[in-house]
């Protein structure tokens, strides 16, 4: 049976992860946007007679760390973040103020709405009524005095404690992700797990007020993942996603503490606790989803029929699952059981 459940994750990770091609109409945005900006700082500078602000842009989030996914729903958008490495000592200006160069250099277009989040500035696309895709830009001061990076938070409402310059480390993230593993199989199985519990956590929550956030769970990951690629005495190849999830789900249920929160802290500065936005109810709930998750896992490895264990999985994980046909996999059964007799 493992084999045949294991060719359902391969299909149903293909079908889910976001690779460069899902998304290169926001690409082609996100350059467009950024030429904006730096035409829009061009300018500025040159009216107030002063130095030219420049600034060199990455990618940072899921798209650069290779675990995204596609949108689950069609009314859900595709989405791309962007840092903006302003060449900037954080004490020459307000995190607000660099935040509105981007604002203001952006919000001309009628085919777009630019809004101003905590983290970021964040463009959005609509078509035909519909969020279509949005890129985001983190804006950094690169040039400081103490050669640490701080990310601006805050917006033009928030109170003067929220307005503020907070040291970060993004491409730093980005790289610890990426590198986990070497090349191989073994990291090809780290990025799967991650997209599976994201759109797993897609799939069994309703609303974004409870869920767990995508990078609190790559963060889980990258403490406590286990991969299973090899035969333990053989060292054969022998890739099992089914008892690798086994193995994470379990872990994410043991990091609950006594007073039924979980914590997990960002593995790059500034560390704060991934989880902390969650009430305690959520983190109830969370944990009973995974519950719910953990025993499904045990009830498909008890199933005999890989047909049956996929349509358990199926309900976990959404229609995007795949279900072998039950007569391709009743047959392939009682050939391995007929093959197991003749040996005995």
């Amino acid at each position: 049976m493992g084999k045949i459940v294991q060719e359902q994750f391969i299909k149903f990770h293909d079908v889910i992860r976001l690779d460069v091609n899902d998304n290169k109409d926001v690409i082609k945005k996100r350059d467009m946007l950024i030429d904006e900006i730096r035409s829009y700082l061009k300018k500025m500078c040159e009216e107030k007679g002063i130095k030219l602000i420049r600034f060199t842009s990455f990618n940072q989030g899921s798209y650069a760390m290779g675990t995204g996914n596609k949108p689950i729903y069609d009314e859900d958008d595709y989405d791309i973040d962007c840092g903006l490495l302003f060449e900037i000592d954080k004490n020459d200006y307000s995190p607000t103020q660099v935040k509105k160069w981007v604002y203001d250099a952006l919000n001309s277009n009628q085919f777009r709405t630019v809004e101003w989040k905590k983290a970021c500035i964040r463009v959005q696309y609509v078509e035909e009524g519909l969020p279509k895709f949005h890129v985001d830009f983190a804006c950094y001061a690169d040039a400081n005095s103490d050669s640490k990076t701080y990310l601006a938070k805050g917006t033009p409402t928030s109170s003067a404690e929220n307005k503020k310059w907070e040291i970060s480390e993004p491409k730093k993230l980005k790289d610890l992700i990426n590198n986990k593993y070497s090349e191989g199989e073994d990291e090809g199985q780290f990025k799967r797990e991650i997209r599976f519990m994201k759109r797993w956590k897609d799939y069994q929550f309703d609303s974004v007020y409870g869920k767990p956030t995508g990078i609190s769970l790559t963060a889980l990951a990258y403490n406590g993942f286990k991969p299973h690629t090899k035969d333990t005495f053989s060292g054969a190849s022998d890739i099992d996603d089914l008892k690798t999830l086994k193995d994470f789900v379990n872990y994410i249920l043991n990091q609950f503490d006594w007073d039924g929160r979980i914590r997990v802290s960002l593995p790059v500065p500034p560390g704060n606790d991934l989880f902390e936005k969650m009430t305690n109810q959520q983190c109830e709930d969370f944990k009973d989803k995974l519950k719910e998750l953990r025993d499904a896992i045990a009830d498909a490895e008890n199933e005999a029929d890989p047909h049956d264990a996929c349509k358990i999985l199926r309900r976990q994980f959404g229609k995007d699952f795949p279900v072998p046909p039950k007569e391709e996999t009743g047959q392939k059964r009682k050939l391995a059981i007929a093959g197991s007799s003749e040996s005995a």
